[in-house]
């Protein structure tokens, strides 16, 4: 497979169809990273893509290796009921299933310039993500929580080449939110504050409630407004 020309054509067919879409091509990222797409910056991201690329061919048995890991799921349709017309659906880039120990990973894999910080790793907007993938999976297939662990594979886009430790100069890094626990409360608190915002937002007939929602913030980020962090 020609790995650099796959992701050469993906790159611009999803700019021509963000161009269509947003009337001149400009396109916002996800959060905490969002910025303009234009002919430089796709530039940019296809050379960043190219290194990763080269990365993994090189490294890909240190992250996966079929002796003690199946490959499960790519991009996984979860689709659940949370309460009359409001459903949960995500998409799960990868699943692994362990054989020799019975447990699962889903793995939910983010770009970024240079990695995670310890402050990204504690932001609960952040880590959310895969603990309502963790819960929704487990009642979608049947399989138990606790035989589940969630991880993120965040691929850089920019090696520093004086990094002071060698596993800054790594296009990869592997967190686990949980780390070596359940993580029963940060899901209880995560699931609490989904069944707050999709209460206030919908009526028990499954129509949604119409009134004003007034941000606090100035800048309108919602880092500071997320009902994780209240």
């Amino acid at each position: 497979m020609n790995l650099n020309q796959l992701l050469y054509d993906n790159i611009v067919k999803a700019f021509k169809t963000a161009k269509a879409t947003n009337k001149g091509g400009i396109i916002e990222g996800t959060f905490p990273e969002r910025r303009e797409l234009d002919q430089t910056t796709l530039t940019l991201f296809y050379n960043d893509g190219k290194h990763i690329l080269e990365f993994l061919k090189k490294n890909r048995t240190k992250y996966f290796t079929s002796k003690t890991m199946q490959l499960a799921g790519i991009e996984t349709l979860l689709y659940q009921d949370i309460k009359p017309g409001v459903k949960f659906k995500g998409l799960v880039d990868l699943v692994f299933y362990h054989p020799n120990s019975d447990r699962w990973t889903i793995m939910d894999i983010k770009t970024s310039t240079r990695g995670w910080n310890e402050q990204s790793k504690k932001n609960p907007n952040l880590t959310a993500q895969v603990v309502l993938y963790k819960e929704y999976f487990a009642q979608q297939f049947g399989v138990d929580r606790d035989n589940i662990d969630v991880e993120y594979f965040i691929v850089k886009r920019a090696v520093p080449k004086d990094a002071e430790f060698a596993s800054m100069q790594r296009r990869v890094q592997q967190f686990r939110p949980f780390g070596n626990t359940s993580g029963k409360n940060k899901t209880k608190a995560v699931l609490k504050a989904l069944d707050k915002f999709v209460n206030d937002v919908v009526d028990v007939d499954g129509n949604l409630i119409d009134k004003d929602y007034n941000c606090k913030n100035a800048f309108g980020k919602c880092e500071h407004c997320s009902p994780f962090l209240n």
